[in-house]
């Protein structure tokens, strides 16, 4: 009984294994399209909802870590 535990669990570790192999294949030989998704990115910074959301965030981020240095000795 254990021999075809054994067995199947072998069978479906290689069939695992090949199924990872070709998705691999296929997104190795797919080409990258960064290029086409660049241009609808660069048009977020011309919407000012999105640069002042971006700015609040970051300058919240900024804030909280200048306040845990001074905590620390960090200088901001």
């Amino acid at each position: 009984m254990s021999g075809k535990w054994v067995i199947l669990a072998f069978v479906l570790a290689v069939t695992t294994t090949l199924i990872n192999t070709a998705i691999f294949v296929g997104q190795f030989s797919t080409p990258a399209s960064a290029r086409v998704s660049g241009t609808n990115s660069s048009k977020l910074l011309d919407d000012e909802d999105f640069v002042d959301g971006l700015t609040k965030l970051v300058r919240k981020n900024v804030r909280s870590y200048c306040t845990v240095g001074k905590r620390n000795g960090i200088d901001c």
